[in-house]
């Protein structure tokens, strides 16, 4: 399995899945709080894994992703960063809505 087949049969359906289920509660507060997330993920975690990616503690197989590199780390691992902080917040926001919590409304 490669890491793009992962990603699109792991992480996308679940995200999709929440976004449609929150579809009437996702608020622009919601999508901006999510892409911060996501972008504080990728500054703090993207250097790591370059770093041990460098230094040989982490491989990727080639036949595994594509071989678009940012630094030594796929695309993949960016789009995987991205995937979880947007599956965890949309399932907090799901957890929360059911509870009649809207937080990011205030």
């Amino acid at each position: 399995m490669t890491y793009a087949q992962f990603l699109a049969i792991f992480l996308l359906p679940p995200v999709i899945l929440l976004g449609l289920a929150l579809r009437r509660n996702l608020s622009r507060r919601l999508w901006l709080t999510l892409a911060g997330v996501s972008l504080l993920a990728v500054l703090y975690t993207g250097p790591w894994d370059n770093l041990i990616i460098v230094n040989g503690v982490w491989t990727y197989g080639k036949s595994r992703v594509w071989g678009a590199l940012i630094g030594h780390v796929p695309v993949e691992e960016y789009c995987f960063y991205i995937l979880q902080v947007g599956l965890a917040g949309l399932l907090v926001s799901l957890l929360l809505a059911r509870l009649g919590e809207r937080p990011w409304d205030t």
